[in-house]
């Protein structure tokens, strides 16, 4: 099984002891389905762009949580992303069709991570949960990921 969430390193409980946290609670709702004190494969890498990416997920993971579209945030992230055009079209050599998947975030750009994250914004306060203003979900992701108007 494979998760990508956010850790912070830093130094832990014990005198000389330092390690991989969980930085808030969607992070720490990811490793939990792994066993305490399990060894886990990681590949680590730090982002320029790391807190708007927590942002989007944190974004994309309240929706999940908050309305019966989604499985989870990783099929909220893939729906989402389709349904905003962040996504290419490809031919299945089984199927013999062509399928639309959602492009990748590991090397979208700073000005193309910005107008995603704002595009799923708008659907999801527009159409998702059409109930709750931009200005409330920014905060309540803010709050959720503890930045304060870092984001987007």
């Amino acid at each position: 099984m494979t998760v990508e969430t956010f850790l912070t390193h830093r130094k832990a409980l014990y005198k000389g002891e330092d390690g991989l946290f969980a930085a808030n609670e969607m992070a720490a709702e990811d490793l939990a389905i792994f066993a305490l004190n399990s060894e886990l494969m990681a590949k680590l890498w730090s982002e320029k762009k790391l807190e708007r990416l927590k942002y989007l997920w944190a974004l994309v993971h309240k929706t999940s949580d908050n309305c019966d579209l989604f499985i989870d945030k990783d099929d909220a992230m893939r729906g989402l992303k389709i349904r905003v055009g962040y996504s290419k079209a490809v031919y299945d050599t089984l199927t013999k069709k062509i399928e639309v998947k959602p492009k990748s975030l590991t090397r979208i750009s700073d000005g193309q991570l910005s107008l995603l994250t704002a595009r799923i914004q708008d659907v999801i306060t527009r159409e998702i949960l059409p109930g709750i203003t931009v200005a409330t979900l920014r905060k309540e992701i803010e709050d959720l990921i503890g930045q304060s108007g870092q984001a987007a």
